[in-house]
């Protein structure tokens, strides 16, 4: 594949969620969705929608085919020391009460929605299954890194965490998948049918959410946590993981995982848990919006691997 093949590929895989996205844009500014229905639209996606796809994805499909141990434990372990090097950028490039949200928000991708739909979109919808068992474990430790380093962990956090709709998907699904259950038709053809409603409605949703001029209050700090979302922490953990001898696909879809754009979960927790929430909300605008080009640049350089 030539260089200039790479790059109209990967242009073609980004185009279809930069479409969705912008679109949600578009809908929100001309009135055609408010407020309501981006609060209503989400709270399917993530606690009806999203469940549904990682549960039918994970329990309809061998664990042991599907399960990548080596990209797994390698991402968790390079999630892991991501957090510990954003601690350390974190005393130098943002302001003592800032710095557990910096942390976060530079380490907490849209695995889930943006990074999946790429994946869909660059790997075709037989990607959907390791992607969903690579979710489950690295899910939940995303959760309970957020938790140590906006708060003190406590049983309360550990009981939120476990109640997350996500995880809960996630956990159903192994159990089902691990005991060998065969679900019936009548059960599984609805979760299809709410499966298939997570990428659109979440990216519409994102979209109209998405405002360029709320990101520049704290310019600077969210410059520099995009950055280190979308390049440079990419760039180290696929680099390792090429050193490491990771093929091709699993290579992509680490990048897809680990270079996606802060994920909206980031200003959930930073609201409940900080009083920062709006520096959240600026660097999760600025990644999203930012992201396209550095998948794009990303995919075409792995394209030539």
């Amino acid at each position: 594949m030539t260089l200039l093949q790479s790059f109209y590929f990967a242009c073609i895989s980004v185009s279809p969620v930069l479409a969705i996205l912008l679109l949600g844009m578009w809908l929100k500014k001309a009135n055609v969705v408010n407020s309501e229905f981006i609060r209503g639209g989400n709270q399917i996606v993530f606690n009806i929608a999203l469940p549904c796809l990682l549960f039918i994805n994970v329990a309809t499909n061998p664990l042991q085919k599907n399960l990548d141990t080596t990209l797994v434990i390698y991402a968790a372990i390079a999630t892991l020391l991501s957090v510990l090097f954003l601690v350390v950028i974190a005393r130098f490039t943002a302001p003592k009460s800032q710095r557990g949200v910096f942390v976060q928000c530079s380490f907490r991708g849209n695995m889930a929605i943006i990074g999946l739909a790429l994946a869909v979109s660059y790997l075709g919808e037989e990607i959907i299954p390791v992607v969903a068992t690579y979710l489950a474990f690295i899910t939940i430790l995303y959760n309970v890194l957020s938790i140590m380093v906006l708060t003190t962990f406590n049983r309360s956090m550990l009981v939120t965490i476990l109640k997350n709709p996500l995880i809960l998907g996630i956990v159903a699904g192994l159990i089902v998948s691990l005991l060998g259950i065969s679900l019936p038709k009548f059960v599984t053809q609805p979760l299809n049918y709410l499966s298939q409603l997570t990428l659109p409605l979440a990216l519409l949703c994102i979209g109209a959410s998405l405002d360029w001029h709320s990101a520049k209050s704290n310019t600077r700090v969210t410059a520099i946590a995009s950055v280190l979302k979308l390049a440079i922490i990419p760039t180290v953990v696929v680099s390792g993981g090429w050193y490491l001898g990771l093929g091709k696909e699993a290579l992509i879809v680490l990048f897809l995982m680990s270079g996606a754009p802060t994920a909206a979960a980031a200003f959930v927790m930073s609201k409940q848990l900080t009083d920062h929430g709006d520096l959240a909300s600026e660097i999760i605008t600025f990644s999203t919006l930012l992201s396209p080009l550095t998948i794009t640049i990303g995919l075409m350089i792995l394209g030539e691997v």
